[in-house]
């Protein structure tokens, strides 16, 4: 019994083990936390694999278990038996992969897997296609009976031409999908999303990444306006999303940020200037709870079915930028 309960322990460290290293290599590689979970991987798998025969030793062990189990389940018909060589079978199996991974971790380093991964990330962010207008139309069915949407210029914006669109971001972002929403039904132009890299370390990402938002990252932009797509950045960011109570409705967060004005001079980018208002007035401040990310909180907020109200959209002139000649490192004309 002693022995079972040893065994019994060891599969278990092993697969908890193989959770953390699995949830690593599946973690997004825009998420700040990818790097870190690599590292802690690095250092557990590094002694190990220095350990002469230690690899061989746990793959042969776990063999043996299921081996056993297996033939001591059809010996004695004990069904634990076979639950315990079903899981170190499996065992076997998954260390046995990410032995592999990890072993081309170490080869490679860190820093080489992280950008294997960004190309790979670039490929599929070029790639992408929106959904259609009609499931894009029936994916925001929920919001339909609580928010109304009235867009006012349109009418200014060239559907043959790329842009850059620049708006602000509403409490939580509610705004986003709708604004996407009203470019891809009115003017059939789908914009891709920036989004901060925290998004993608939550449950939100896959859910922004389907809606065809990428990490905001110069890298990225350069890959889409390459490609010839429009761009919809949030120069607040997720500083405007997760607003602190004490920061008036609708004020802007951009500080002195030019990033997205350099971008858009770089590749002659149109920049289309947007705007929202509607979705904070439904909202009214609870508590504010620190999150201990760059200094960004979770805003608490109630409503009401009599706050509800329209969500307003503004489009206005876009903004030239090839007179600028490509010159997205002067400062005077990022500022300009």
């Amino acid at each position: 019994m002693l022995l079972l309960s040893i065994v019994d322990s060891a599969l278990v460290a092993i697969n908890i083990f193989n959770t953390f290293v699995l949830f690593a290599h599946l973690h997004p590689v825009e998420s700040p936390l990818k790097k870190l979970l690599l590292k802690c991987i690095q250092r557990a798998v590094a002694d190990f694999h220095s350990t002469r025969y230690g690899v061989s030793f746990v793959l042969l062990s776990l063999l043996c278990i299921s081996t056993c189990s297996a033939t001591r389940y059809y010996q004695e018909d004990d069904s634990a038996m076979l639950i315990r060589a079903i899981i170190s079978g499996y065992t076997f199996a998954c260390t046995s992969i990410f032995i592999k991974l990890s072993h081309q971790m170490l080869q490679l380093s860190i820093d080489r897997l992280m950008e294997l991964e960004k190309e790979v990330a670039r490929h599929d962010i070029c790639n992408f296609t929106p959904p259609t207008k009609s499931v894009m139309d029936a994916l925001l069915t929920p919001y339909k009976p609580f928010i109304s949407v009235e867009s006012t210029g349109l009418h200014r914006i060239p559907s043959n031409t790329p842009h850059l669109f620049v708006s602000n971001h509403s409490l939580y972002g509610i705004e986003m999908p709708l604004l996407l929403n009203q470019l891809y039904q009115h003017k059939d132009i789908f914009p891709r999303g920036l989004a901060d890299h925290f998004h993608f370390a939550t449950l939100n990402g896959p859910i922004i990444r389907a809606f065809g938002a990428v990490d905001g990252t110069r890298e990225n932009v350069d890959a889409l306006m390459e490609k010839g797509e429009s761009v919809l950045v949030y120069p607040g960011g997720g500083h405007e999303v997760l607003k602190h109570s004490s920061v008036p409705r609708h004020e802007l967060m951009w500080k002195q940020r030019v990033g997205f004005a350099r971008c858009a001079i770089k590749h002659g980018y149109p920049i289309l200037p947007c705007a929202c208002v509607g979705t904070e007035d439904m909202f009214e401040s609870v508590c504010d709870i620190p999150t201990g990310y760059k200094g960004m909180v979770l805003p608490i907020s109630v409503t009401s079915p009599c706050k509800v109200q329209k969500c307003f959209f503004w489009f206005g002139t876009p903004i030239e930028t090839k007179q600028y000649n490509g010159e997205y490192t002067c400062d005077e004309y990022a500022k300009e």
